[in-house]
């Protein structure tokens, strides 16, 4: 049998150096760290929908009996589902657990070990973590003071070869979304752009009219905010045709589970009160930035997602960080050059965002 030294000479070279991606923590791990029942905390670090999801998903899985069967490879009803509620026909659909498994189908149907892929910084560290996992060269563009895209700067990449650009709109975590003028100067490279409209529901803002007329354009979504099923893990991607019956080839056979396929057709029999519910949380957004922007040492950014970014004073975004962690709220934070005197706030409850904006005025006063 080798021992641990040899094993790891057989591992492919550019998996050793692989990124992880910085994922949170569960309640349960968080409200051991501050000393709290799990219903005392406020988890506002993952931009989570916290109305949860439509009752009707777990009354779909309670009556199901079915659970003994594979899940339909094709994914026939769930595409055509998915067409019907984004306005598209189901060839140009393909569903993933989490948009996450599409971000890597997608790189593993475009790049080859060493192929150059465009990352504006800062954005969702998923796409360099899977960039890294297909032995990718991942190129990183940073984006500009307001957190727009820099044109130019990408230009020059794909004039060197660079292959793919991956793009969030609304960005996370800035919260400002990608224009159509700025995307319709991206198709004319000759690259994959990928648009992540994660949040577009709370955006109500959406490019993939533009995916007829470009089949180098990819726009990814997700049940996890907007439909508060993000333990179900349940994505999708509108895309060319050749495109989405490629990504149906190399896919895992049986990727989402019959659970998932349940929960998602659930939701969009109950979508009218999960978009109700969507505007309850971009409400509560926008009261939520005005009572920030009076917190003096607090600058919160405007944003089309169901999150706010907010920028601190030089060397202040561990410590409130930390302090907040203390109280029991738990928010994001970035140990990185471009994010380090920032906080990401996802908006919760309104008592939860209560409790939010009277710590922070403690512990910034």
């Amino acid at each position: 049998m080798p021992n641990p030294k040899d094993i790891r000479s057989l591992m492919l070279p550019h998996m050793l150096d692989a990124v992880p991606y910085a994922a949170v923590d569960p309640p349960s791990v968080l409200a051991a760290r501050a000393g709290l029942a799990e219903d005392d905390i406020a988890k506002l670090d993952a931009n989570e929908n916290p109305y949860g999801p439509s009752p009707k998903v777990a009354e779909a899985l309670a009556s199901y009996k079915g659970y003994h069967i594979y899940p339909d490879p094709q994914q026939r009803r769930i595409r055509e589902a998915l067409a019907a509620y984004a306005g598209t026909t189901p060839d140009r659909i393909v569903a993933g657990v989490g948009s996450d498994e599409l971000i890597d189908l997608l790189l593993r149907l475009f790049v080859a070990p060493g192929d150059r892929v465009i990352d504006c910084v800062p954005t969702f560290g998923m796409y360099a973590s899977f960039v890294s996992v297909v032995g990718g060269e991942l190129v990183s563009v940073p984006r500009t003071k307001t957190f727009d895209v820099d044109i130019e700067a990408i230009r020059k990449e794909a004039r060197q070869g660079a292959k793919v650009i991956f793009l969030a709109s609304p960005n996370n975590p800035s919260g400002n979304l990608l224009s159509e003028a700025t995307l319709r100067q991206l198709l004319s490279l000759d690259l994959l752009v990928v648009v992540d409209e994660a949040y577009y529901e709370f955006a109500g803002a959406t490019l993939a009219h533009l995916i007829p007329q470009h089949s180098n354009l990819v726009v990814l979504r997700t049940f996890s905010k907007w439909a508060g099923l993000a333990g179900m893990r349940l994505g999708y991607g509108i895309m060319d045709p050749a495109v989405a019956e490629r990504l149906m080839v190399i896919k895992p056979p049986y990727n989402l589970s019959v659970a998932a396929e349940i929960a998602l057709l659930a939701s969009l029999d109950d979508k009218a009160l999960l978009l109700s519910r969507v505007q309850s949380i971009v409400a509560e957004r926008d009261s939520l930035f005005a009572r920030l922007r009076r917190i003096p040492g607090l600058v919160p950014l405007p944003s089309r997602a169901n999150f706010i970014l907010c920028r601190l004073a030089k060397g202040q975004g561990h410590r409130v960080y930390q302090e907040l962690a203390k109280r029991g709220i738990f928010v994001r934070y970035y140990d990185t050059d471009l994010l380090r005197d920032y906080i990401r706030l996802s908006v919760g409850l309104p008592q939860q965002n209560k409790a939010l904006v009277e710590a922070l005025q403690m512990i910034l006063s």
